[in-house]
């Protein structure tokens, strides 16, 4: 798969997340954590892995003027984050909705810089 298509792949996941997020946090479920959790955390955990080093290597070679290394560290770290208390309604709104913003912030980034 190419940059642009982990990118893509890592933001849906994103977005599934902060669906999800919502969802449990109007229902009030105990989502299950080896049938439910688990799974969708190790796939957001390996989709922002690939992700993260594609796109430290595209920032090596093709260096940009406003997106650096330490913003697709964060971002990658902000999604596997979003993945893992997705399922959590307990987990502060304020602090989850920001992290998947600013992770979806690095990736729409970056797409843009993969574009031009």
């Amino acid at each position: 798969m190419s940059l642009r298509d982990n990118t893509a792949k890592l933001r849906g996941l994103i977005m599934r997340a902060k669906a999800i997020y919502e969802t449990y946090r109007e229902t009030k479920e105990e989502a299950d954590f080896f049938g439910t959790v688990k799974p969708f955390a190790d796939n957001m955990d390996a989709a922002a892995d690939v992700w993260e080093q594609e796109a430290l290597q595209f920032l090596q070679e093709h260096p940009q003027k406003y997106l650096h290394a330490a913003q697709i560290v964060q971002a990658a770290d902000n999604a596997r984050r979003v993945g893992a208390h997705a399922h959590f309604f307990e987990t502060g709104k304020a602090k989850f909705i920001q992290s998947a913003d600013s992770a979806l912030y690095v990736l729409e980034s970056l797409d843009n810089c993969i574009q031009e």
